[in-house]
């Protein structure tokens, strides 16, 4: 009975508890806070800015002193030996260090801090694209669902036609040819809505996969006509830039690697100093409870020329830095331009439209109301029909043309995440 009771149960609860979306109606700001703390792609970028951070630590170690115990054992087993068989045992202690005599440590600690900021840097550009592409999405997803309470109102408009041309033919005013028409505008406009659907649904799908997996739908506001929120300016955003920001550490960074490479034939002083805690030998050195100090500099006369060319590689990897610092830069203003230029099309555009969509309302509504009273043919209304159709459809997709365009304006501000502590 136990058994069955729990199967029975469980079809209970199946059936008897409608079904609960996990989605989570999200607005624009919590979605994007979301994509940024749960991205596969940023956290693993994160991870790997992390990992470095203690790649840094662990290198500079090697410039400060470095202590450890020092212990030996052996066994003669020599009879001829004046002492015979023994074994002989030391146990001491040193502290060693290489002195930077030239400047070197300065130096290499320095390219490590500029490599970690360059990498925080290139984060920080690569969760400005991101964001930028969710709040793309984000928007895209928002007209879709608008798309789709636009396509199923154009439905039910149509199958309000349908209705009236129905009767219209029972009462043999018209051919059936014009109800023939008419389902195949009813026809044509559920297929619309299906698609609307269908586009939505993949909007979400890829909202989830930039939320790493959480299922997000856009809160459910008015559509408002967008306006420009941000100063679109060339010289603010090369210093807002973190792509931009990056380059500029990589050509320090460079400039710091070239000096480093012309220390190659620096000269390098080590020094340790030494005690022994116990000892039986009368051969080690220094000999129980004493000390040990020493100093050992080396000058390197020849290095088979490795120093020279490495200072030519630095100088031409500067070059090619300075270039790319260039041609980002000109990309920077090229992409401030694209995205003002998009923008003001869109603006151009939607008010065009609006003013389009005012006139075919008012059209379509003459219209309809001259079929309705037998005053009109029906090919008038079906062109109309198309008419407005098409001008709704085209107003809404401008809107969505400036929510994409000011979201370009924002990603060529870096306004996503701000620049990079000096």
């Amino acid at each position: 009975m136990g058994k069955k009771f729990r199967i029975l149960f469980a079809l209970i609860l199946l059936l008897g508890v409608p079904f609960q979306s996990s989605a989570e109606v999200t607005q624009l700001d919590d979605f994007l806070l979301i994509v940024k703390n749960n991205n596969p792609t940023l956290q693993s970028s994160l991870r790997r800015l992390e990992a470095f951070y203690h790649t840094v630590r662990s290198s500079v170690a090697v410039q400060r002193p470095s202590a450890g115990l020092r212990g030996s054992t052996s066994w003669n087993s020599d009879s001829d030996s004046p002492r015979g068989q023994q074994g002989m045992y030391s146990l001491g202690a040193a502290i060693s260090h290489r002195f930077d005599v030239s400047g070197v440590y300065r130096a290499q600690e320095r390219q490590l801090l500029l490599q970690y900021n360059g990498m925080a840097a290139d984060h920080m550009a690569l969760v400005n694209n991101t964001l930028a592409s969710a709040e793309s999405l984000y928007w895209q997803a928002f007209i879709a669902r608008e798309n789709i309470l636009l396509q199923k109102g154009i439905l039910s408009q149509r199958k309000e036609d349908l209705r009236i041309t129905e009767e219209k033919y029972k009462q043999q005013l018209i051919p059936r040819l014009d109800v023939i028409r008419a389902q195949a505008k009813v026809e044509e406009a559920e297929s619309l809505v299906v698609d609307a659907e269908s586009v939505y649904r993949n909007t979400l799908a890829q909202l989830a996969t930039l939320a790493g997996g959480d299922e997000i739908v856009p809160a459910e506001e008015t559509l408002l006509v967008p306006s420009l929120s941000i100063d679109p300016e060339v010289e603010k955003a090369l210093g807002l830039r973190n792509d931009v920001r990056s380059l500029e550490i990589a050509l320090e960074r460079a400039k710091v690697m070239k000096s480093l490479a012309a220390k190659g034939m620096a000269p390098v002083l080590e020094g340790s100093v030494g005690y022994t805690f116990l000892t039986d030998s009368d051969n080690t050195s220094p000999a129980e409870k004493e000390f040990l100090f020493s100093l050992n500099l080396t000058v390197p006369a020849y290095d088979g020329g490795k120093t020279k060319e490495d200072v030519k590689e630095k100088s031409r990897t500067i070059d090619a830095v300075e270039q790319s610092l260039a041609a980002r830069k000109n990309l920077v203003e090229e992409d401030v331009v694209k995205a003002l230029n998009q923008w003001e099309k869109a603006v151009a555009l939607e008010s065009s439209k609006r003013k389009q969509l005012a006139r075919s309302d008012e059209e379509l509504l003459i219209t309809q109301l001259m079929y309705k009273e037998g005053m009109g043919a029906q090919i008038d209304l079906l062109n109309a029909q198309v008419d407005n159709q098409k001008v709704k459809t085209e107003h809404l997709a401008a809107i969505k043309e400036m929510y994409l365009a000011l979201v370009s304006l924002k990603q060529a501000m870096s306004q996503y995440e701000p620049a990079p502590a000096e």
